[in-house]
């Protein structure tokens, strides 16, 4: 493995960690496969050694084992695999049960350090700020810790602080996944279907956005602005005056976690309402803003007085295109209309389809979800499960299915487990049809149409306006007989020198035999020369060249 040695030994402490921790873990084979065992010492080269490692039968699961792993890299291999937990297309199923139960909750970090962050980044000692201000965390996590605190105007705050050093770490992470992604780029069979380099980069984009502190106080002023006037939610302000990209500064809302459903009913919540207000606050956040919460779990969802939604923690959301919207709403309407043709346009519009793919398996495999479905009241489905079998179908046919697809996904599945506790009659079903039928209606209005029309007038014009010399030009070499039509198949270069190998062989082989049975006859009484040289003998030394060669070629193929 030729990564660049600079960057290599540059982190030579984090490779050898992460190399410790997989053999830790069983995964030793995974050090030799991408050029980490070097930085083993030798009981644990021999350890990770493919013949040597030995796995219990009473072990965790790969997928288990894969987990812990993760967790104990830490933060940027934790945010890794959590995104990686939606990615049903890319990962069976037991994958993705075991990536969502990724814990990030580690061990809180000084409050020395958070004075002095807090100063660094305001300006101020935080005494000058806050009139109070709690030593001990709510949360810590591995990239930030949250604090409860209060203005010198009196208002309750939360004061996210971000860990000391976090950003250096995910730095050299985010290098090392990139020489590993290149790697197994060049290398892995899977490089014609997916690039793992670019799906690293879309990772380094997604947590760099997460660290910087401004981008989620920018999220929560999008949800505030989007759902202004309408007293069924809420999301808490952001105080810009005290907001950095390391410290992030929001209005401390009293709300009842939707955890905690005994609390809930002792203070009279009308429980399916609460449920009913989220799915619709979830829905017009898909399919009318084209921007929605991105982690909506429990943790981050609580009921305030007049069974009003609280929506908390912004670093994770997810944006649609209306384009976008349109095809997720056309899968939701095939669904619904139990429509395959309908889904199987969908799903290939809502992703990276392979060039080669069986459309006829395709369309069987979406044909038995329809019949798994056939019976069940429309009420009774869960969007949650036929969208995880909808990824089942990428992952098997090896559609790439895009990343916004899979994060809204993976909000309707979190969603729909809390509405489930709350009321388990709601269907999200039922309450996305009509927003799916207005989206995919749409796009036939007359002033979509006529958007559209004007978007792209000027490549009509040109279109329009070049066609009929090219039409002359196609007619005239069709009456001369010289139209060539040029079909392509990307596998006949690959068939042909395979071939032409072959028959290579085949005559070598044909003309070997016949030197050694030639020179055999050759052998006999009479002395057969030509200018001397003797043929019989010379006939001997082309075929052991020749045989010698043809060996090589097979070996060297093999």
């Amino acid at each position: 493995m030729q990564f660049h040695l600079r960057k290599r030994y540059k982190h030579f402490a984090r490779y050898r960690e992460i190399a410790n921790v997989l053999v830790r873990h069983g995964f030793g084979y995974l050090t030799h496969q991408l050029g980490l065992g070097e930085f083993l010492d030798l009981p644990r080269r021999l350890r990770a050694r493919p013949e040597v490692e030995k796995r219990a039968k009473e072990e965790p699961s790969p997928a288990a084992r894969l987990r812990l792993v993760l967790e104990e890299l830490g933060a940027t291999f934790i945010k890794l695999g959590q995104i990686l937990s939606t990615r049903g297309d890319l990962l069976p199923p037991e994958y993705i049960a075991e990536l969502e139960k990724l814990q990030d909750q580690v061990p809180p970090f000084s409050f020395a350090a958070v004075r002095e962050i807090l100063r660094t980044e305001l300006g101020l000692p935080h005494e000058e700020i806050f009139v109070t201000f709690e030593a001990t965390p709510l949360a810590a996590a591995s990239i930030a810790q949250v604090h409860r605190a209060t203005l010198r105007d009196g208002t309750p705050v939360v004061v996210k602080v971000q860990r000391p050093g976090i950003e250096e770490v995910l730095t050299t992470d985010i290098e090392i996944l990139h020489d590993v992604a290149r790697f197994l780029d060049r290398r892995g069979p899977w490089r014609e279907l997916y690039s793992l380099e670019e799906m690293v980069a879309e990772f380094e984009r997604i947590l760099r956005e997460e660290v910087d502190f401004t981008v989620e106080g920018r999220h929560a002023e999008t949800f505030r602005r989007h759902f202004s006037g309408d007293d069924t939610v809420y999301f808490p302000a952001v105080y810009w005056d005290w907001t950095t990209r390391k410290v992030l500064v929001m209005e401390d809302v009293a709300g009842i976690k939707l955890t905690n459903l005994e609390e809930l009913s002792r203070q009279g919540v009308e429980m399916q309402l609460l449920a009913r207000r989220l799915a619709d606050a979830l829905l017009k956040q898909i399919f009318l803003d084209g921007f929605f919460h991105g982690d909506p779990h429990p943790g981050n969802l609580a009921a305030l007085p007049g069974n009003r939604v609280l929506f908390m923690d912004f670093g994770i959301v997810g944006v649609i295109d209306e384009e976008l919207r349109e095809k997720i709403g056309s899968l939701i309407l095939g669904l619904v209309q139990r429509s395959t043709p309908r889904v199987v346009r969908a799903v290939e519009s809502l992703g990276a389809v392979p060039p080669h793919v069986d459309r006829r398996a395709l369309r069987w495999d979406i044909e038995r979800l329809r019949e798994k479905y056939y019976e069940i009241p429309l009420s009774k489905i869960s969007l949650a499960e036929s969208m995880r079998d909808i990824l089942a179908v990428a992952f098997k046919h090896r559609i790439r299915v895009l990343t916004e697809v899979t994060l809204l996904i993976k909000s309707l599945v979190t969603v729909e487990g809390v509405i489930a506790r709350l009321d388990p009659e709601l269907s999200i079903v039922e309450l996305a049809r009509p927003l799916a039928k207005s989206l995919a209606a749409r796009r036939l209005r007359p002033p979509v149409i006529k958007r559209m029309l004007l978007e792209h007038l000027e490549d009509y014009y040109r279109l329009l306006t070049l066609l009929p010399d090219r039409l002359e030009r196609i007619l005239d070499l069709a009456a001369a007989g010289e139209l060539k039509v040029k079909a392509v198949n990307p596998e006949t270069d690959r068939i042909m020198r395979r071939l032409n190998t072959m028959v290579n062989r085949l005559v070598l082989g044909l003309l070997l035999a016949s030197l050694i049975v030639g020179s055999a006859f050759l052998l006999g009484p009479e002395y057969h020369s030509l200018w001397g040289l003797p043929l019989a003998k010379a006939g001997f030394v082309a075929g052991i060249v020749l045989g010698a060669a043809l060996v090589f070629s097979v070996l060297r193929r093999s």
